[in-house]
């Protein structure tokens, strides 16, 4: 084989790469992209600026306990993007104000943010059409 033939093998190798990580990312949540699902939070998002990138989002998390498979759907609202960052959206549709820095609460939106592998969270109160933006950083 010459030289070229090396290059054009490699470049094969590296663009199929690329199409299976794209792939692998895309896939793993599944959900709409475009319903009619809850129109004052689409258009509290779509004000503030949001992009609706999925409505329903869902996750299924594979976990083993001693070798055994217990898989799990993971559920939420919306994934939405601005400035280059995805969010993960929750709406709130209660009266009452979450209080986002209980320790429950918290573990919650840590989970959803890492198992969507979203730059962050978005709650939205419909009642006080509020939204409230909560990042995590270590």
């Amino acid at each position: 084989m010459e030289s070229k033939d090396w290059v054009i093998l490699a470049l094969l190798l590296i663009a199929a790469f690329v199409y299976w990580a794209v792939r692998r990312r895309s896939g793993r949540i599944a959900g709409k992209t475009s319903a009619k699902s809850n129109p004052r939070a689409r258009a509290i998002l779509e004000e503030s600026g949001y992009e609706i990138l999925k409505i329903k989002p869902t996750v299924t998390v594979r976990m083993e306990v001693d070798e055994q498979p217990y898989p799990f759907v993971l559920k939420s609202d919306f994934i939405v993007s601005r400035g280059g960052r995805r969010y993960l959206v929750q709406v709130q549709q209660e009266n009452k104000q979450l209080r986002l820095q209980s320790k429950l609460v918290r573990n919650s939106l840590l989970r959803d943010v890492l198992a969507f592998r979203t730059d962050g969270i978005l709650i939205i109160n419909i009642k006080k059409e509020t939204l409230s933006q909560v990042r995590f950083r270590t």
